[in-house]
């Protein structure tokens, strides 16, 4: 009964941070719990691959009861350029990101994100460890002085699900126990 509360309660978040983002925006319902702008459909073959990946980071997290709106790519055609966040999530604004190759990309992806959002939302496709994520996601913080933000971590390989805030991953690997998975398993992201 708390669980659905709580997803009630994320769904209409949602709602209300996709509409304060984007108040003129139409949203499409893609499945139970995931929404799309209308002007976020695809328009080549790239933008269809890339909005496959954000499809199945968002039922990733709708299948742990979460609500998710797949907002727009770019609204402004003066802004080329300029890209927006991939989502909102329970009515905290996230930018998606994959890992799908060698230690290097946690760094890399992690920066590119964290230019969009203090949230992120890691799918990890590779067979990285848990370990050696955090261990170069706690460096690349501490040397960038991050601070403030959450990040959500499903390593596909054992179908693990993770969640950390800057802060914890600051300090040392061996003070993050099972606590921080349990976390995650209960908390509703």
């Amino acid at each position: 009964m708390q669980v659905e509360r709580e997803q009630e309660n994320n769904a209409k978040k949602a709602l209300q941070s996709a509409n304060m983002l984007f108040p003129h925006e139409k949203w499409e319902i893609v499945e139970e719990g995931i929404f799309i702008s209308k002007n976020r459909m695809p328009r080549s073959a790239e933008q269809v691959n890339i909005l496959e990946k954000e499809l199945q980071q968002a039922r990733i997290l709708a299948a742990r009861g979460s609500t998710i709106y797949l907002l727009p790519e770019n609204l402004n055609p003066k802004e080329k350029n300029k890209k927006y966040p991939d989502a909102v999530v329970n009515g905290y604004v996230m930018e998606f990101k994959t890992i799908s190759g060698s230690l290097r990309q946690v760094e890399v992806r992690y920066r590119e994100a964290r230019k969009k959002a203090a949230y992120i939302f890691m799918k990890i496709n590779s067979h990285l460890s848990r370990h050696d994520f955090t261990r170069k996601l706690s460096g690349y913080i501490k040397r960038k002085g991050f601070s403030g933000g959450v990040i959500l971590a499903h390593f596909s390989c054992n179908n693990e699900f993770y969640q950390w805030t800057e802060e914890e991953l600051t300090v040392q690997e061996s003070l993050l126990t099972k606590s921080t998975q349990e976390k995650a398993k209960n908390h509703v992201f």
